[in-house]
């Protein structure tokens, strides 16, 4: 794909280091172009079926159980994308997270605290993965506004008359 003659390539990808007394480390994080391994691991639950007067049959997605299945899917589904951002890290290994146990997907949070990683730090992590995910509003915003000044840039570079001229070509006063 182009767009302007400039060929889109490759995910978006943030970069954070974390300085340590020991030697900073650096973290990675790709947006992610594929969910079906997560669709694979944790379809999405679906309402219990209800009937209603009349003999309708509908869903219910008022069902206590229903919304923590979907609960728990949605906080797997953030970890999984997190998890999934960060493999861009070289050499990044949890040790009890397993990519395919969702259970253990959690697990990263603990292994990060047990590591030294202060709550700032985890945060900083999480919101490269959203960022490279796209999911940071104010880049966004601030990209937008790159292009729109650069538009307006490109608009004001345009030869058009913005006065009255005041003398023609050989110097003589315009009459009129």
């Amino acid at each position: 794909m182009k767009i302007h003659g400039r060929k889109i390539e490759g995910p978006a990808e943030e970069v954070v280091v974390i300085p340590r007394k020991n030697g900073d480390i650096v973290f990675k994080a790709r947006a992610i172009l594929d969910f079906s391994d997560f669709d694979k691991l944790c379809p999405i639950p679906t309402a219990p079926e209800v009937i209603r007067p009349g003999g309708i049959r509908s869903a219910d997605p008022t069902d206590r159980e229903y919304i923590k299945r979907l609960d728990e899917w949605a906080e797997r589904k953030t970890n999984w994308m997190l998890l999934k951002s960060l493999e861009a890290t070289d050499g990044l290994v949890f040790e009890t997270v397993k990519a395919n146990e969702p259970s253990t997907w959690k697990n990263f949070r603990d292994e990060l605290s047990a590591s030294g990683f202060s709550q700032v730090e985890q945060s900083r992590l999480i919101n490269i993965a959203a960022t490279a995910n796209g999911l940071n509003e104010s880049k966004i915003e601030e990209a937008t506004k790159r292009f729109l000044a650069a538009q307006e840039a490109t608009q004001e570079g345009v030869v058009s008359q913005n006065s009255v001229q005041s003398s023609t070509p050989s110097g003589k006063p315009v009459s009129g």
